[in-house]
């Protein structure tokens, strides 16, 4: 996955179990104040928007990486809704 894997955190947090969990709620992983305090649960659609765009979801994230294409995110966000 790059920035992050299912179990252990890396650059990002662990990615096992983020479909349903508050965003910032990884233990052990220093997320930015701005993903931290933004309220934000991790559903389908809004890891679409934070795919598409993370800084427009949550300005000051520490993530810029997007994804363009549209299958690529449902692609995605379909493995990480399997990864209980």
């Amino acid at each position: 996955m790059g920035c992050h894997s299912l179990g252990e955190n890396d650059v990002g947090p662990r990615h096992r179990g983020v479909v349903g969990r508050m965003a910032g709620a990884v233990p052990d992983y220093a997320y930015s104040a701005a993903l931290r305090q933004s309220g934000l649960l991790w559903t389908p659609a809004n890891l679409d928007k934070w795919l598409t765009n993370p800084q427009k979801l949550v300005p000051g994230a520490k993530m810029y990486f997007s994804v363009a294409k549209p299958q690529d995110r449902a692609d995605i966000i379909a493995y990480l809704a399997q990864q209980k």
